[in-house]
């Protein structure tokens, strides 16, 4: 019976079923009061915790919009003028300042200006739009709240006179240091109150109230206590948390991170648990419904769940047998059909997988029969020979033993098969042997520059993947009769792309002629490695895949063939 996934999922769902409704209903009987006192805790600790969060982001904002008011370029500069001109017209323009950050989030009931030795207050508000003669105790008290702390803290409304509010303080420095004044951003006392003190009261709560840093009253139902220290702070709990070891109360206390602002709520624990008995019957009549529900939820969920694992399990088997063209029907978009989806996913990967290794393999197999045509080929050889045997019989043994040296090595870099990748500067070194002995062969009718930078110089690159371009370059872009032939190797990395360019000032190519030079398919060439250009191509291709790659530009004043690949330091293909 147990063998299907099916009756495992059913027999589970059923046991934690009875399990849960027993043990609920065995700690109800036994441990409720202490039960429904957490639970209740917990729950108000999370209203208190979200509250007191949602209170400390508003802060926050506030406090940023405060700074943001008090770095302004035109308040700053409204202020300095009135300072030395002490021109009203100033003072409405930094009320309407004022009022433009005022609007910027709902909880900012009001900013304002403060002119420390004028002692003259500027407000968002449309009446007043100033007020004079601000009490110099209130002007003493924002200074030391400003210099010793960030948080918002509790003034009363020296504008209106009337009324409390909890405000952020900032200071407005000029370039050179000098304190201009000070932005306070204010919350009303009663918006606090409604906003978020209010919502988290219910019959059992005794008392409630919001404390500032230094535990003065922000905002409670009674209203006189506001901005007073409140009298039961040595009772607070020293963290936020849960205080539930008094017999007859329950406190709690959660304090915001920005602001430093606390909300503390005391509980009596004889007003929660008021409803004990009814919830005693309740729960007995919740055992027995639980179960029936669970039942029947059980076996249609198992039913539901079981159905596409069934058609996955299926297919697996016969996919496990070698039919790779099976596919799992997808019917959910739970994390079956995820898993369904995926498995797909899966063979098609694994499908193409097949399909490119095995293209690789053809590709490689390519490659090394084409390697093996990297020889010298009868041709050439006969006209380097040829040009060696009459230099000879004209000229000394000195630039004969130069020539026969440098064809040496081309013959050592054609046969050696050791290393498929070579670096820049090794690169160089054969493809100077292979020019000097083509300079030699048309008689010094055109002009080599080398231009290769120094950090390109240690790239590594396919072996004699140059000499292909020059080559082309030489026999059939240089124009040989005129003498005045010029080729330019260069050698630049940008980023992480090595570019190697052959430039001539020959007649140019056609577009015609550049794309069947770049399309046709590889073949054997009567140069000095029997490959051409399209072999480099194809070379590049197969190495670097879309990293790699060869273009050529052509016009009137020559053609530039530019290789571009990774810039690799190291033999890491």
């Amino acid at each position: 019976m147990l063998q299907s996934i099916r009756s495992k999922m059913l027999l589970a769902i059923l046991a934690v079923t009875m399990v849960t409704a027993c043990s609920i209903t065995v700690v109800f009987y036994f441990k409720s009061a202490g039960m429904i006192e957490e639970n209740y805790s917990t729950n108000l600790y999370g209203r208190v915790k979200q509250t007191i969060t949602s209170l400390d982001d508003s802060l926050q904002e506030i406090y940023y919009i405060n700074i943001k008011a008090a770095s302004d370029i035109n308040m700053i500069k409204c202020v300095k003028e009135y300072r030395t001109s002490g021109d009203n017209g100033s003072l409405d323009e930094i009320a309407e300042l004022l009022r433009t950050y005022r609007t910027e989030y709902k909880d900012l009931s009001s900013l304002y200006f403060i002119f420390p030795d004028e002692r003259i207050a500027v407000t968002s508000e449309d009446y007043p739009v100033c007020k004079r003669d601000i009490p110099e105790g209130e002007i003493e008290k924002i200074r030391r709240a400003e210099a010793k702390e960030a948080v918002p803290i509790m003034f009363g409304d020296m504008v209106h006179e009337t009324g409390k509010q909890l405000s952020c303080i900032q200071s407005v420095v000029d370039k050179d240091g000098t304190v201009l004044g000070y932005m306070l951003a204010n919350t009303e006392e009663r918006t606090l109150f409604y906003e978020y003190l209010e919502p988290v009261y219910d019959d059992k709560v005794s008392q409630a109230l919001i404390l500032d840093k230094n535990k003065e009253i922000v905002t409670s139902k009674d209203y006189e206590s506001v901005g007073q220290v409140y009298e039961g702070k040595d009772r607070l709990p020293a963290v936020s948390g849960i205080e539930n070891q008094d017999a007859k109360e329950i406190r709690i206390f959660y304090q915001g991170a920005f602001s430093k602002c606390g909300l503390y709520m005391d509980i009596q624990k004889s007003q929660v648990l008021g409803d004990l008995k009814q919830m005693q019957i309740f729960l007995v009549a919740i055992f027995f419904l639980f179960l029936m529900i669970g039942g029947i939820l059980a076996t249609s969920i198992t039913r539901a769940m079981y159905k596409p694992i069934k058609n996955m399990t299926n297919t697996v088997e016969k996919v496990s047998k070698g039919d790779l063209s099976l596919r799992v029907d997808v019917t959910t978009e739970d994390e079956i059909g995820t898993l369904c989806r995926e498995f797909n996913h899966m063979l098609d990967n694994l499908e193409d997988l097949i399909a490119r290794v095995i293209e690789e393999e053809r590709l490689k197999k390519d490659a090394e029969l084409e390697a093996l045509q990297y020889q010298i080929t009868p041709h050439f050889m006969y006209n380097t020979l040829n040009s060696i045997k009459y230099a000879a019989l004209i000229k000394g043994e000195k630039e004969l033993g130069a020539l026969i040296g440098d064809f040496v090595e081309l013959l050592q870099a054609s046969i050696n098969k050791k290393g498929t990748f070579i670096s820049v500067a090794d690169e160089l070194h054969i493809l100077k042997n292979y020019i000097h002995l083509q300079e030699f062969r048309y008689q010094g009718s055109f002009d080599v520059e080398y231009d290769i930078a120094k950090e390109a110089c240690g790239c590594y690159i396919p072996r004699l993947i140059l000499q292909p371009l020059v080559e082309n370059a030489i026999l059939h872009g240089i124009d040989m009769k005129g003498g005045n032939g010029r080729l330019i190797i260069r050698g630049r990395v940008e980023g992480t792309r090595l570019n190697l360019s052959v430039i001539d000032n020959g007649r140019g190519m056609t577009k015609e002629q550049i794309e069947t030079l770049l399309c046709s398919k590889a073949k054997k060439t009567n140069g000095l490695s029997a490959i051409g250009v399209p072999n480099v191509r194809e070379r590049l291709e197969l190495y670097y895949e879309a990293e790699g790659g060869i273009i050529y530009e052509s016009g009137e004043n020559g053609t530039t063939a530019t290789i571009f690949l990774p810039a690799n330091r190291e033999v890491d293909i």
